[in-house]
């Protein structure tokens, strides 16, 4: 499955990917993606979301309000996405996401524990996993990924909170959240 990697300092991807879901509208994003669904990775911030590729197409930047950088005059590919699953309780997605002008669907979404997960999941399933997972609710013993070796140090004291305990197979380990997305997704 593609990665999409997109830097939030030239494209808004904390508030565009929710009104975006909500909405069901999709939007452009910059490179060539031939598959039928993608994840969308935050650079910095990790997997947040599923997306389902509409159309891949060569023309300038199309417009959007969440850019936040200016267009160059020259075409590049960019492909046509749909949020089909999106981590509302991601814990860096959730730093970013609410601001004053926030739509209050979102918010109270959020607040209730509202959960998308990925078409793979049915809800009982899901829930149950997560229910066994927070089982473990103590500290993680490091703040590296056992799966990716990205160490989470980088966000101080918060790095270690970051970290979210995955079973498989009747054993655990502690991994990053763009691991634990992906552990899930892989199920």
């Amino acid at each position: 499955m593609n990665i999409i990697r997109i830097d939030p300092n030239e494209y808004d991807v904390l508030s565009a990917l929710p009104t975006y879901f909500q909405e069901a509208s999709p939007f452009y994003v910059e490179g060539r993606l031939d598959e039928g669904t993608a994840w969308i990775e935050i650079l910095g911030y990790g997997i947040v979301a599923e997306v389902e590729v509409m159309l891949v197409e060569m023309t300038k930047r199309p417009a959007d309000r969440y850019w936040r950088t200016k267009a160059g005059p020259e075409p590049k590919t960019y492909s046509l996405v749909d949020v089909i699953g999106l981590d509302f309780h991601h814990p860096l997605l959730q730093s970013g996401m609410y601001e004053e002008d926030t739509d209050a669907v979102i918010r109270i979404k959020w607040e209730q524990g509202y959960r998308v997960p990925s078409a793979k999941w049915t809800r009982e399933t899901f829930t149950a996993h997560l229910t066994e997972e927070q089982a473990v609710l103590e500290l993680a013993p490091t703040a590296v990924c056992e799966a990716c070796g990205d160490d989470l140090n980088r966000f101080g004291r918060t790095g270690i909170r970051l970290m979210e305990y995955h079973l498989e197979s009747g054993s655990g380990m502690w991994l990053c959240p763009t691991c634990h997305k992906a552990r899930h997704y892989d199920l």
